[in-house]
């Protein structure tokens, strides 16, 4: 008797996600940003011209409600994170360092329509994992050991913005990473080559 119900309830739920499909609004896009970090600067590095931006296929499932639509949007963005190191200590001579990421957000979203279809704002948060596919040393010779980036990211997405066309979205994003870009032993190095943990970015995507 316990295994029929349980094969049963099995099988609801297989037919419930099989079936979920034919209800939602599964679109797939494309999406980039540029982000906008305030480098740190502490007394042996000055940090500067620091620039991201990412790019990459997108895909989000909404399933619409009464008065609002709420589903999942998730991206595989290519990320390349610039900057430009100067020692202050010992050497003036300054580096252009480059750091490139496979990053995957997973964000829940709410559309909420204002007066018609053809526009709506939206909300989205979620986790996001980021891993190193290429980056350059910094190896100033008063550093010692060269440091590298870390080969794993990760921290939680927050946005807001407005869909046009029920195809165009413009969007602000913030995030707060959980973990360190660089591993440092010497904390007057380790602030601003890490930079700041939450960072701002504005994003566009179009969905087909």
């Amino acid at each position: 008797m316990k295994s029929k119900k349980t094969l049963l309830i099995s099988a609801i739920f297989v037919l419930s996600m099989l079936s979920m499909p034919a209800f939602s609004q599964i679109r797939f896009g494309v999406k980039a940003g540029v982000e906008l970090d305030n480098p740190t600067f502490g007394e042996a590095f000055k940090v500067e011209n620091m620039t991201s931006y990412y790019v990459g296929p997108a895909l989000e499932a909404m399933f619409p409600f009464a008065v609002v639509d709420f589903g999942l949007e998730t991206a595989l963005l290519y990320s390349d994170n610039r900057m430009t190191v100067t020692n202050l200590t010992g050497e003036t001579e300054s580096k252009d360092v480059s750091n490139r990421y496979i990053t995957l957000p997973v964000n829940a979203k709410v559309k909420v329509p204002l007066g018609s279809e053809t526009f709506k704002i939206y909300g989205v948060a979620g986790p996001y994992a980021a891993y190193l596919i290429s980056g350059d040393k910094i190896d100033f010779q008063s550093m010692g050991d060269d440091i590298k980036a870390k080969s794993f990211e990760a921290g939680i997405n927050l946005g807001l913005g407005f869909e046009l066309f029920r195809m165009v979205q413009l969007g602000a994003n913030y995030r707060v990473k959980l973990t360190d870009n660089y591993a440092t032993d010497k904390p007057q190095w380790d602030d601003p080559l890490n930079g700041k943990s939450q960072t701002w970015s504005i994003s566009a995507a179009v969905f087909f």
